[in-house]
């Protein structure tokens, strides 16, 4: 990522690997990003000389850290809007990007789902639901079986309960709804795969999108993906996603969600920022999901990102145990380490890509040198 260099101050809240990979494109660009984390040792801490020591929900720590940016964005739509949003009204010069009122609509899943409703974008039925009783009034008109969410917070699988039959509903906790607060119900979709396809825009309109890529989840954690995927309906839905983005006025990198029945695209999930089916793109385009979203948020014109070759592959390293890793580095694989302290099972440490001709050769390499890791 070639750009003019600048004295424009980026913000980011948030130190964890996506918070990484920014400051890490930021630098090719000849920027030094901020970084708001409560460690010195959380993996953006480690890549920049400006990291400010706080809690993204904390007003003192964020009202220090806005004195000191132009533009500030998000590592992950997790944040308390109210208190950011209080702050960056006593800094009108700052700007937040993605919008506060954007992410507070796609922090909800369900205000998320009435904004693809009126957009236009297919996705499953839903109901708000507060309490067991209304989902056991609800749970009939759902003949395939239903899918409860938390509204706020819920990620890798983490507040979200597959209600396939009776028994499934029967032998849910009551107590969910008081512990983890509001949930919506939706319709259970069965799909074939999961895809994801990514937008970036920026504050003049221009926007530009991946190809559409399939996502594979093992324990409700993305393993890997490979692409591009070709699918009848996805011109149909670039076109919405565009439309979506401009009736948000949208301003940075968006990833959708996707189940593929086979003669459909449903969204499941809307997420507004840089995501993991987009890391492929590190070493798979001509231009990947970082730069763009720094672009993006700064106004600077978006590239078209184009395929180096035919496929791409993206295989995610999760911890397996808490001892040290041992990483290999004789593998065909590009390697990105997140530089996490601290090993445990299912924690994300780090990706392999790989590009080819073949996006099935590519997935098959990395399964094989993924192994030469010990994680």
């Amino acid at each position: 990522m070639s750009v003019k260099k600048d004295q424009t101050q980026i913000g980011i809240l948030g130190g964890g690997q996506l918070a990484r990979m920014l400051c890490l494109k930021a630098h090719e660009a000849g920027w030094e990003p901020h970084v708001l984390s409560p460690s010195p040792e959380d993996p953006a801490a480690q890549v920049t000389a400006l990291w400010h020591k706080g809690s993204i929900d904390n007003r003192t720590d964020l009202s220090h850290f806005f004195k000191n940016v132009d533009i500030v964005t998000f590592e992950s739509e997790f944040c308390d809007v109210n208190v950011i949003q209080s702050v960056a009204r006593e800094n009108k010069k700052v700007t937040v990007a993605p919008s506060l009122q954007a992410i507070g609509i796609l922090q909800d899943r369900l205000s998320q789902k009435e904004s693809l409703v009126q957009c236009g974008l297919p996705t499953s039925r839903f109901f708000e639901v507060s309490s067991y009783q209304d989902l056991q009034k609800l749970y009939s008109q759902f003949p395939k079986g239903c899918v409860l969410k938390r509204r706020r917070f819920g990620y890798d699988g983490y507040g979200t309960f597959v209600l396939k039959s009776k028994k499934d509903l029967q032998n849910l906790n009551p107590d969910v709804f008081e512990l983890l607060g509001g949930f919506i119900v939706e319709e259970y979709i069965p799909f074939k795969r999961e895809l994801a396809i990514m937008g970036f825009r920026n504050a003049s309109g221009d926007l530009v999108t991946f190809p559409l890529s399939e996502t594979y989840q093992e324990n409700a954690r993305c393993l890997w993906v490979k692409g591009p995927i070709f699918h009848n309906k996805a011109l149909f839905l670039k076109k919405k996603l565009k439309k979506y983005m401009e009736s948000l006025n949208y301003v940075g990198a968006m990833a959708l969600e996707l189940f593929d029945t086979g003669s459909d695209l449903i969204v499941n999930e809307v997420a507004p920022r840089v995501h993991n089916s987009g890391h492929y793109s590190l070493d798979g385009l001509t231009i990947d999901q970082f730069a763009l979203h720094l672009r993006a948020i700064v106004g600077i014109p978006l590239k078209s990102p184009k395929l180096l070759l035919g496929g791409y592959a993206m295989y995610n390293l999760l911890g397996q145990s808490k001892k040290a890793p041992k990483l290999s580095f004789s593998s065909e694989a590009h390697l990105h380490w997140y530089g996490k302290k601290e090993n445990r099972p299912g924690r994300k440490m780090g990706h392999i890509n790989h590009v080819s001709s073949d996006p099935d050769k590519s997935l098959k390499i990395l399964k094989k040198s993924a192994k030469e890791f010990q994680l």
